[in-house]
Parts: C-alpha cells; sequence; structure tokens
C-alpha cells in the first residue's frame, strides 16, 4: 500500500523562515525585503529580528504571507553562543514572555527553549556549526522542533552553514527532528540560498504553520522532492532531475544512487531491511545544490 509522507490534497508553498530586516541587524528594510522574496517566487517568509518579535501588520497580506517570528541569542563569548528561531502562532501579536536579549546567567539554552516552546512557537536551532555548539551541547536539548540543516549567510560567513552531521546525530538518539535550510539574510550575497517547500492544506499563514508542526515540508538549495514515502517495503522518492539520490538510514547504511553518463535520476527506492529506525532523502543536482526530505520513522510504516 503506498503512502505519501505528503498530504495529498493542498499547495506547494515555498518560503524562507529566518532573515533580518533594520529592525535588528540585517541591511533591507521589512518592506524591501519583502519584496525582494515575492518577487523571486517565495509565498511566505518570516522576519526573525534578534530578540524582538514584531508582526510587521503596515505590510500588505496579499503579496507574501508574513509568519510573526524572533531569534533569541544567548552569548557565552566571543566565538560560542546558542541562537534559536522561533515562528509565533498567526494571530500573535506579541509573545506571552518578555520579549528581548537574555543573558547566561537568567536562561539556559534549555529554559530558552522551553520558554519559546510554552509560547506556541515553532522552535528551530539555528545554525550549530557557526555557533560553535559541541555534540553532548546539543544532545542534551530537549523540545526544539528542527535544526537548520543548511543556513546560506553562516556558510557565506566562514563555510558554517551545513549542520546535516548535527542532524543524524540527534535522529540517531530516537529526537524527532525535522530539518529546514533558511538564508538567514543579513546582506544581498545572503539571499535565495536556502528555503523550504511547505504542503499546506491551503496558503494561509495558518496552514503553513501547521504544516511545519507536522512535518510536511522539506528543506533545499536547488531541487524539488515531488512525492516521497513508503510503497510496502520500499521507501520511494520522486524529484527534479538530479545526479544522486541518497537514502540515509541508521543503523543499515542506506543506499546511494548516481545518474549514469550526466544523465538525471528523477525517481529512486530503497528496500527496508526492518532494522531502519529511520529514512530521509536527499537529492543532489548536477550543479551540486541539495534537498532533504524529512526523516520517515520506522514506527509510522503502518
Amino acid at each position: 500500500m503506498k503512502k505519501s509522507y505528503f498530504p495529498d490534497d493542498g499547495v506547494w508553498l515555498k518560503g524562507n523562515i529566518h532573515s533580518h530586516s533594520t529592525v535588528s541587524d540585517g541591511l533591507f528594510t521589512p518592506k524591501e525585503l519583502a519584496e525582494l522574496y515575492r518577487s523571486h517566487g517565495y509565498a511566505f517568509l518570516s522576519m526573525t529580528d534578534h530578540n524582538i518579535f514584531v508582526p510587521h501588520d503596515e505590510l500588505p497580506e496579499n503579496e507574501i504571507i508574513l509568519l510573526t517570528g524572533v531569534e533569541h541569542d544567548l552569548e557565552y563569548s566571543q566565538d560560542k553562543c546558542t541562537h534559536v528561531v522561533g515562528l509565533g502562532a498567526a494571530s500573535k501579536k506579541e509573545t506571552a514572555y518578555l520579549c528581548k536579549r537574555y543573558s547566561t546567567e537568567e536562561l539556559t539554552d534549555q529554559s530558552l527553549i522551553e520558554l519559546m516552546r510554552a509560547d506556541g512557537q515553532f522552535v528551530s536551532l539555528a545554525h550549530p556549526v557557526w555557533s560553535r555548539m559541541k555534540s553532548q551541547e546539543i544532545l542534551k536539548l530537549n523540545g526544539f522542533h528542527a535544526i537548520e540543516v543548511f543556513n546560506n549567510g553562516t556558510e557565506h560567513l566562514c563555510h558554517g552553514g551545513n549542520a546535516e552531521v548535527w542532524w543524524d546525530m540527534l535522529l540517531q538518539q530516537g529526537k524527532r527532528i525535522f530539518a529546514t535550510a533558511v538564508d538567514d539574510v543579513h546582506v544581498a550575497d545572503d539571499l535565495f540560498g536556502g528555503w523550504i517547500w511547505v504542503k499546506a492544506a491551503e496558503r494561509s499563514r495558518e496552514a503553513i504553520l501547521d504544516a511545519l508542526f507536522q512535518g510536511c515540508f522539506y528543506a533545499s538549495t536547488g531541487p524539488e522532492i515531488y512525492d516521497f514515502g513508503l510503497d510496502g517495503d520500499r521507501v520511494y522518492v520522486s524529484c527534479s532531475g538530479c545526479r544522486e539520490i541518497h537514502f540515509v538510514t541508521y543503523a543499515p547504511r542506506g543506499n546511494s544512487l548516481f545518474a549514469e553518463n550526466d544523465g538525471v535520476l528523477k525517481e529512486a527506492s530503497y528496500a527496508l531491511t526492518g532494522r531502519e529506525s529511520y529514512v530521509r532523502v536527499v537529492c543532489v543536482d548536477h550543479h551540486g545544490h541539495w534537498a532533504w526530505s524529512n526523516p520517515i520513522f520506522f514506527d509510522e510504516r503502518t
């Protein structure tokens, strides 16, 4: 029996959920940022300025859907920090807690995540490589929904944007964590390098947030994933033309497929062994751009 990871009905919407405007340390005004993303085909955007939660009601909703968000940062030293991004409920105008820059004496990283989650936010761990987080510091954290598997801004700064290895580390510990790709835009060079595609019930803030919480999305820097799911005892994927498709699993080692003679791969499948705790897919196009599905966990195989 075939079962897609994505709902049958709904609409695919492209968005960026980590960006900065002149409200904090970004180059572009909120209006400029919204217009840049709208003009490049994005359906939604979140301006997650540092330690401030601004709904931007002054911007027209019919042009691009705005998800109110915030990035909180805890600074331990000049080189080390923890940053956490949160997206608020569609109707929220302010947080239920005091939204400000907290010191490490006031909050731990875990208590910060709990504060944001209790406020109903979709919570992501931001750029752990750039933040210089250690494996034990990441593994001890609980309650966040996603990790930035790719951050375009920090990749440009210091090759600190790819956190795929940290994501697998969390998944291998049984943590059900989704993956996002984001721009974390501060300057023009950060634009349009990482995004997510959400399969939402409709084109609305409420439906987009609901899809995020359910994991009905994938992260990308280029390729498109059209479908992904289970067909009996096989995991299948269909995608835009790619040179590589990787089935990443644990504890078995999964499988990788490569197009021959500069050809393209548009679909593939993987036979389950029965020992997988999760299976996810990575698609790589001929330009070296990536797309990451969220995992199918073994106890969803019904």
